[in-house]
């Protein structure tokens, strides 16, 4: 951890990014405060019904609260204005993930260049998002 933020590690094992090592790092509270206010912003202006949404009771502590915060940012990414979306998406990587050469030290991902499997965009957003929820567990791959 740095700055008492979690950290995790990621590797890529399939397809042509196979071996390709990534470090997740948990937002600072007031960075991920803006994301998440930028996520529900846009979810309200595009009509999503979130009213249902006990944002204040939601239990992070189980496996159920978590999946159900995961589940509606994965809903509200889908269903926002596609520019938003991709926007949202790829803010959370840029501040998010980093790319660990081999033998280096985590730096910013070119993400034009380094990727070439374009399912890893979201293995990596879903690790983004789920350091911040506790989704999954220190080091889990």
């Amino acid at each position: 951890m740095s700055d008492g933020l979690k950290t995790k590690i990621v590797t890529i094992e399939k397809g042509r990014d196979a071996g390709k090592t990534f470090e997740i790092t948990e937002m600072p509270a007031i960075q991920a405060d803006d994301w998440a206010h930028d996520l529900l912003y846009h979810a309200s202006m595009s009509g999503m019904d979130l009213k249902n949404v006990d944002v204040l009771n939601l239990n992070t502590n189980s496996m159920a609260g978590m999946i159900e915060v995961g589940a509606m940012v994965a809903s509200i990414i889908g269903r926002i204005p596609k520019d938003d979306s991709k926007r949202m998406k790829f803010d959370l990587l840029d501040r998010c993930v980093k790319i660990i050469p081999t033998g280096g030290n985590p730096r910013a991902c070119q993400w034009d260049s380094e990727i070439k499997d374009f399912q890893n965009f979201t293995i990596l957003f879903g690790h983004a998002v789920g350091i911040h929820i506790n989704f999954l567990k220190q080091d889990e791959t």
